[in-house]
Protein backbone atom coordinates (compact mmCIF):
# COMPACT_ATOMS: atom_id res chain seq x y z
CA UNK A 1 0.00 0.00 0.00
CA UNK A 2 1.64 3.48 -0.84
CA UNK A 3 2.02 6.53 1.44
CA UNK A 4 -0.66 7.73 2.24
CA UNK A 5 -1.34 10.73 -0.80
CA UNK A 6 1.87 9.76 -2.35
CA UNK A 7 2.15 11.02 -6.38
CA UNK A 8 2.16 8.61 -8.58
CA UNK A 9 5.12 8.76 -10.58
CA UNK A 10 4.40 8.14 -13.82
CA UNK A 11 1.66 10.63 -14.10
CA UNK A 12 3.90 13.63 -12.96
CA UNK A 13 6.74 12.25 -15.64
CA UNK A 14 5.36 10.35 -18.46
CA UNK A 15 1.97 9.20 -18.58
CA UNK A 16 -0.29 6.79 -15.89
CA UNK A 17 -2.16 4.36 -18.20
CA UNK A 18 -4.02 3.63 -14.55
CA UNK A 19 -6.66 6.63 -14.24
CA UNK A 20 -8.79 6.85 -11.48
CA UNK A 21 -7.69 3.05 -10.78
CA UNK A 22 -4.31 4.47 -9.75
CA UNK A 23 -3.59 3.93 -6.09
CA UNK A 24 -1.31 7.23 -6.26
CA UNK A 25 -2.25 10.47 -6.32
CA UNK A 26 -2.65 12.31 -9.43
CA UNK A 27 -2.70 16.49 -8.87
CA UNK A 28 -2.53 18.34 -11.53
CA UNK A 29 -1.94 21.60 -9.20
CA UNK A 30 1.83 20.27 -8.01
CA UNK A 31 2.96 19.31 -11.85
CA UNK A 32 6.07 21.01 -12.61
CA UNK A 33 6.91 21.86 -9.00
CA UNK A 34 9.87 20.58 -7.46
CA UNK A 35 9.33 21.53 -3.84
CA UNK A 36 8.20 18.94 -1.39
CA UNK A 37 5.13 19.45 1.24
CA UNK A 38 6.61 19.60 4.61
CA UNK A 39 3.41 18.84 5.97
CA UNK A 40 3.53 15.36 4.06
CA UNK A 41 6.47 13.91 4.88
CA UNK A 42 5.54 14.87 9.10
CA UNK A 43 1.88 12.84 7.60
CA UNK A 44 -0.14 15.41 7.93
CA UNK A 45 -1.24 16.55 4.78
CA UNK A 46 -4.01 14.87 3.37
CA UNK A 47 -5.26 17.26 0.82
CA UNK A 48 -6.59 16.02 -2.46
CA UNK A 49 -5.33 19.29 -4.32
CA UNK A 50 -2.13 20.33 -3.07
CA UNK A 51 0.57 22.13 -4.99
CA UNK A 52 3.39 20.81 -3.59
CA UNK A 53 4.65 17.02 -4.34
CA UNK A 54 3.63 14.40 -2.14
CA UNK A 55 6.68 12.45 -3.45
CA UNK A 56 10.31 12.24 -2.39
CA UNK A 57 12.92 13.92 -4.98
CA UNK A 58 16.52 12.68 -4.83
CA UNK A 59 17.37 14.53 -8.28
CA UNK A 60 16.24 17.89 -9.66
CA UNK A 61 14.33 16.65 -12.63
CA UNK A 62 14.90 20.35 -14.21
CA UNK A 63 18.82 19.60 -14.37
CA UNK A 64 18.27 15.97 -16.51
CA UNK A 65 17.61 15.90 -20.25
CA UNK A 66 13.61 15.55 -21.17
CA UNK A 67 13.86 11.82 -23.18
CA UNK A 68 11.24 12.89 -25.25
CA UNK A 69 12.36 16.41 -26.21
CA UNK A 70 14.52 14.64 -28.99
CA UNK A 71 11.96 11.99 -30.15
CA UNK A 72 9.63 12.29 -33.49
CA UNK A 73 6.83 13.79 -31.79
CA UNK A 74 8.89 15.64 -28.92
CA UNK A 75 7.44 16.62 -25.75
CA UNK A 76 3.39 16.99 -25.34
CA UNK A 77 4.15 17.35 -21.30
CA UNK A 78 2.96 21.29 -20.76
CA UNK A 79 4.57 21.23 -17.57
CA UNK A 80 6.90 18.90 -18.24
CA UNK A 81 9.76 19.08 -15.11
CA UNK A 82 12.53 17.75 -17.25
CA UNK A 83 15.32 20.05 -19.07
CA UNK A 84 14.58 21.98 -22.57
Amino acid sequence: MPNQGEDCYFYFYSTCAKGDSCPFRHCEAALGNETVCTLWQEGRCFRQVCRFRHMEIDKKRSEIPCYWENQPVGCQKLNCAFHH
